[in-house]
């Protein structure tokens, strides 16, 4: 009597070994698919912008009857103006004095030690390490200097690429959108035109919502600055240096207000008269990011965007370990979309999953 394969149960092994050949093989197809995703990052960023850029475009050539064209290249016109205006007025004359933020570490870790009678000696030496890497790396840049020439031309090269193709993409757009609806629409069910509906709905709230957040901690972080400013005139200096570091920090989701207020921390210790700035700094550290993180941030995402928190966290830890700082910022889209997907289609995937458990 020949005996029966289970072939379910040598599907679920071959599944498995195909698992473990993967993660045996992931230093490979690990690297391979970073240096793929690091090398089409300026075709997705551009796309993005796109993206953003898009419900702008159409209303100002649909209520202010501004040619398409027009309006894409005066608003990119504009973008990258602004994005000059703050590298090299407000940014570069002023790196300098970024190494300065060593001293803040100093300070700051020497009254430490005096108010906890410990020597924290070792730790300021390879903090300030850190910083001073960390300083290097940014003058050369700016500076074209050493490595940094070749990081300069991969620099203007990304950026041109990444307007190019946004201008290109933002032209084609709504003949995009227009195609693909009606190839959704003109499939048997219209279960994936609702989804991708969905998906493009909530990706975009969430890039509107970021950047309305950035700018509004572009304008606490700065004008507490240069409203510090007005009684000690070398706050002013940092006050766009600041903002501008603060916008940055603010779309990394949970951690950036740290971030930004450790930041402001350390260049505040490397001024001088800290002791009278300390009094509206603490303040602002103590209702701003609360303020941030529990009313203005709810308010701008409107409770649209349910993501849990543990969830997130999770996604941003792992994000990094394979992605480095661009996993940072993408594993918030990433989970997103991920969670978008498993919400739509998560009855059909529960059905099929009992579907096997039955079969077994």
């Amino acid at each position: 009597m020949k005996s029966k394969i289970n072939w379910r149960y040598v599907n679920v092994l071959v599944l498995l070994l195909i698992i473990y050949m993967l993660y045996i093989l992931s230093p490979l197809w690990g690297s391979l698919f970073e240096k793929a995703i690091m090398a089409l990052l300026p075709i997705i960023i551009a796309f993005a912008i796109a993206f953003i850029f898009n419900p702008i475009v159409t209303t100002l050539e649909k209520k202010m009857k501004i040619p398409r064209v027009v309006g894409i290249l005066s608003l990119y016109a504009l973008i990258i103006g602004i994005v000059l205006v703050i590298v090299f007025v407000f940014v570069k004359p002023y790196i300098d004095d970024l190494g300065n933020v060593t001293v803040g570490i100093t300070n700051l870790l020497s009254q430490i030690g005096d108010l906890l009678n410990i020597d924290t000696t070792s730790v300021e030496l390879s903090l300030s390490t850190i910083v001073e890497d960390i300083y290097n790396n940014i003058f050369s840049f700016f500076t074209a200097t050493g490595d940094a020439a070749n990081l300069v031309v991969s620099t203007i090269f990304s950026g041109a690429v990444i307007v190019i193709v946004g201008i290109i993409f933002l032209i084609n757009f709504e003949n995009i959108k227009n195609r693909t609806k009606e190839y959704l629409l003109l499939r048997e069910t219209n279960k994936m035109y609702l989804y991708v509906s969905q998906l493009y709905h909530d990706l975009t709230n969430y890039l509107v919502a970021e950047i309305i957040i950035a700018l509004i901690q572009f304008i606490e972080y700065a004008g507490l600055f240069l409203l510090i400013g007005i009684f000690i005139p070398e706050y002013r200096t940092y006050a766009l240096v600041l903002g501008v570091c603060v916008s940055v920090f603010s779309l990394v989701p949970y951690f950036g207000g740290y971030l930004s207020s450790f930041f402001m921390i350390l260049i505040a210790l490397s001024l001088p008269e800290v002791v009278y700035a300390s009094i509206p700094i603490g303040l602002f550290i103590l209702i701003f990011p609360n303020l941030d993180a529990y009313l203005i941030n709810p308010m701008i995402y409107k409770k649209q965007l349910k993501l849990n928190p543990l969830l997130s966290v999770s996604a941003i830890l792992l994000a990094q370990a394979f992605f480095g700082l661009v996993g940072v910022f993408i594993s918030i889209p990433a989970i997103l979309f991920i969670t978008i997907t498993y919400n739509f289609y998560k009855e059909p995937i529960h059905a099929k999953l009992r579907q096997f458990k039955d079969s077994l």
